[in-house]
């Protein structure tokens, strides 16, 4: 039995190929010999590269199950890392210094521009996608043609494992954008029917849009696909906006997630001092 066959028999969870993958080819021709020692060095290898504390479980967990798929296959007896578990606190709250405001959002999408201009429309849909819509990267990849209704401005987004489905307006500089797009799309000899494809006409995976909206950028001056989201939501609690609606407009299941986002009149003003008047 494969790995794949293997992961499609026993787990529903998405991703486990590619994360494991991630491990093997970190271990490079040593993985299916690796002791405890070497993933533990995965692991910090992760941590230096400043890995939300939830993805390192999330690799962990991956990483088990490669061992025991080995196991399974008989090519290990022994599992190096079964009774590891890790102690990284999640940090759930948002941090708000560091959103971005309206004015850089405005900025980030204006001023965008694309390494491939070929696929400079593609790459702006992407990043009006996340202004405007507060979309996650997930959302986006799952996007079909379907869902885009141009005739009435309107975008529908289906529903996750986390987020609610829900029917967005457009803005009228996205309809042309779009417009652009798709015809930039049918060069690109599509092979399927999902919104944002690949130079290759293939669907695109949420990690895969990570990286192009990044290409040829700075390392200081990435583009940040939640932090994105998280500053659109915070932006319309702060304007004002009605907390239901903007619950039901980012597709937060809980009140208590949107809520999370609101600042109190003593941590605005505690940023304002911390921005204009910095403790040396």
């Amino acid at each position: 039995m494969t790995l794949k066959q293997y992961l499609e028999k026993n787990y529903k969870t998405k991703g486990l190929k590619t994360i494991i993958k991630r491990y093997t080819d970190y271990q490079n021709d040593k993985a299916e010999t690796a002791e405890l020692q070497e993933v533990l060095q995965y692991i910090e290898y992760l941590r230096k590269e400043q890995a939300h504390p939830k993805t390192i479980r999330n690799h962990l967990f991956a990483v088990k199950i490669y061992y025991s798929y080995l196991q399974y296959i008989g090519k290990r007896t022994d599992h190096p890392c079964i009774k590891l578990t890790l102690k990284d606190k999640v940090n759930r709250a948002i941090a708000t210094e560091k959103l971005y405001s309206k004015e850089e959002l405005e900025a980030l999408q204006s001023g965008y521009q694309a390494k491939d201009k070929r696929l400079q429309y593609r790459n702006k849909v992407m990043i009006s996608l996340l202004v405007n819509q507060a979309l996650q990267v997930q959302e986006i990849s799952n996007l079909m043609l379907i869902d885009i209704d141009l005739e009435n401005a309107q975008i529908n987004i289906a529903k996750t494992s986390k987020i609610n489905s829900r029917v967005l307006p457009l803005k009228a500089n996205q309809i042309v954008l779009i417009q652009r797009y798709l015809e930039e799309r049918k060069a690109l000899n599509p092979q399927t029917t999902h919104f944002i494809i690949s130079k290759y006409g293939k669907d695109l995976k949420p990690h895969g849009i990570c990286r192009l909206i990044n290409e040829g950028r700075a390392k200081d001056n990435r583009i940040h696909p939640m932090r994105i989201r998280q500053s659109v939501i915070a932006l319309l609690l702060k304007s004002g906006n009605n907390l239901r609606i903007v619950q039901t407009f980012s597709g937060h299941r809980q009140s208590s997630s949107t809520e999370a986002y609101k600042q109190t009149d003593l941590e605005q003003l505690q940023l304002s001092v911390n921005k204009y008047h910095p403790i040396q």
